[in-house]
């Protein structure tokens, strides 16, 4: 019953009263018959990141009918991790999402206990109403031994544009190129496979970029690179593909250049032999455009990164 009633008191009681009313379930969401039917034959997602270090970055346009994805980082708030009872966790995390201007709320737990005392992230989702024009975000964690705590971007909440539809689609990616020399400059073209030597592993930088064309947002005058989601897309010696967010650079004549940055740690620390690896671009995170060792879409068979250290 004590359990209980912390839950009920310290994690609803607080954020009614800040946000005005009890928050939607996300199940409870409904569509008419009429925007069933018009609705496009894919959803349209985005992702929204709040990661450790209080940065936060938006990957994909958030669109009317679409998915938004809510990817926070727990270690942004670690007041409560240590609050516990009876051997278990008694603390929780939670986001909360408001769309505006008509005000629907929703919220969910962005955490996963995977053990009495470990956990791991858990991405939150929510469709974006057809009448919303912007969306604002914030994060409270609270426990059964420890002081209540908000994420809201010092009250003001973390807000983002909605659009009405998704961009245009990705049309061309390419151009290769990076730096695996000291002085760090990209370098036009790009070997395959790339070889990391000892020189390279220790007193080289280590990235790999490609550009990519969107009509309408790399050539637009506002440069808005949070409307493309772009990603590397890799396996390790043959093992399960994982995927990255690249780190975007900048415009290149009418394109956007994004980047990998291949992180020393897992190179040195981790054993490996080759990983192979191939781009992936989208604007609606449902249709991807991929480049490797050939051209888009589809990119052929996978580059590689080969290890001779």
């Amino acid at each position: 019953m004590k359990t209980s009633a912390w839950k009920h008191l310290t994690l609803a009681l607080p954020l009614l009263a800040a946000c005005g009313g009890a928050p939607q379930q996300q199940e409870e969401t409904s569509v008419s018959t009429t925007e069933t039917q018009q609705a496009p034959l894919t959803t349209p997602t985005a992702t929204v990141r709040f990661l450790n270090g209080w940065t936060h970055s938006q990957h994909g346009a958030i669109v009317r009918g679409g998915t938004l994805v809510v990817d926070y980082d727990l270690y942004r708030m670690t007041d409560c991790h240590h609050s516990t009872y009876a051997g278990q966790q008694a603390w929780d995390t939670l986001a909360y999402v408001r769309f505006l201007p008509s005000g629907q709320l929703f919220s969910g737990s962005v955490k996963q206990a995977t053990g009495s005392t470990s956990f791991v992230n858990k991405p939150f989702e929510v469709t974006v109403p057809s009448d919303a024009t912007s969306v604002e975000t914030w994060f409270f964690t609270s426990g059964r031994t420890c002081a209540p705590k908000y994420d809201s971007n010092y009250g003001q909440n973390y807000v983002f544009p909605v659009e009405a539809q998704s961009p245009s689609a990705v049309v061309w990616a390419g151009d290769w190129g990076g730096s695996f020399a000291r002085d760090c400059e990209h370098r036009d073209g790009l070997a395959d496979p790339i070889v990391i030597d000892s020189y390279v592993m220790e007193r080289a930088c280590k990235f790999v970029d490609a550009d990519v064309y969107v009509p309408g947002v790399t050539d637009a005058a506002t440069a808005r690179p949070e409307l493309i989601q772009a990603q590397v897309e890799f396996s390790v010696d043959g093992a399960a593909t994982q995927h990255q967010w690249l780190a975007y650079q900048g415009r290149v004549g009418n394109n956007y250049r994004y980047r990998w940055n291949l992180a020393a740690e897992p190179l040195a620390y981790t054993p490996w032999s080759a990983y192979a690896f191939g781009f992936r671009y989208s604007t609606d995170g449902v249709s991807w455009y991929r480049i490797a060792s050939g051209a888009g879409p589809t990119g052929g068979t996978a580059r590689t990164v080969q290890r001779s250290f």
